[in-house]
């Protein structure tokens, strides 16, 4: 029977990976890191972009899920197995290869549903025919509530594959809804806040589509896609500490 943890163990388990294991996760992947960081505007406001033209924009947002794929499969075997991860895996083995398929999956659907869902203040507003301020927000949260609840709650539950993924080569999709030691609200957060600062970023980038980006862009439109790389960070390792102890794999320093 698996001992259920509170959620403060989880976030102590993940400072102390990001602590002890933070420089060899930010060392593992540079150039992906780069990249990701650099192409991440493109990726952001991919569906924005609707000419045939743009397959520059096109090609820059895949260059930003593969460097996003490397990069965080480095950093989830580090992070689950530490030391370990340093023997030698053949580039674009089956690990990899799951890890970035999956990883891609859930990137497309996710930034799909941000998309459909950013028209969703507009749907509100029309349906309670110009409703009061109150009525409106209460309406539009819990619009929000019942789309992006389950979604987040199936990322908690099957993106611990993940790091599965990358540390033996397989999903184990058949197991992710087997009792966790950690609850699965602090990841859920976690991905909250990540959304929410990318829509926040796509919302601060959009004048970049259609060409009217101007100077006073820069500052909020270059903080909320710097943003996302820290938390990306700590979503990465949080899903790592989680299936670590899931499977009870022995650390360093615990």
């Amino acid at each position: 029977m698996s001992i259920k943890l509170g959620a403060g163990p989880l976030v102590a388990a993940t400072a102390s990976v990001l602590q002890r294991q933070g420089r060899a996760m930010l060392a593992a992947a540079p150039w992906s890191l780069a990249a990701f960081t650099l192409t991440l505007p493109f990726a952001l406001t991919i569906f924005r972009v609707n000419r045939p033209s743009d397959l520059l924009w096109a090609a820059l947002a895949l260059i930003n899920l593969i460097a996003l794929a490397r990069m965080t499969y480095a950093w989830h075997r580090i992070a689950a197995v530490g030391e370990a991860s340093r023997l030698p895996v053949a580039r674009g083995g089956s690990g990899e290869a799951r890890h970035l398929v999956l990883l891609s999956a859930i990137a497309i659907v996710i930034t799909a549903l941000a998309r459909a869902t950013g028209d969703l203040p507009y749907a509100v507003y029309m349906l309670l025919d110009a409703p009061s301020d109150g009525r409106f927000y209460a309406a539009l949260l819990a619009a929000l509530a019942v789309i992006w609840l389950p979604v987040l709650y199936a990322l908690a539950v099957y993106g611990v594959s993940l790091p599965r993924a990358a540390v033996t080569g397989e999903y184990g999709l058949g197991g992710v809804r087997a009792p966790m030691h950690y609850p699965r609200w602090p990841l859920m957060v976690c991905l909250l806040a990540l959304i929410a600062m990318a829509s926040f970023a796509a919302i601060n980038l959009e004048p970049l589509t259609y060409g009217g980006f101007e100077t006073d862009h820069w500052p909020m439109a270059t903080l909320s896609v710097l943003l996302c790389v820290p938390i990306t960070f700590v979503v990465t390792a949080m899903y790592a500490v989680a299936y670590r102890d899931s499977v009870g794999m022995a650390h360093e320093g615990t």
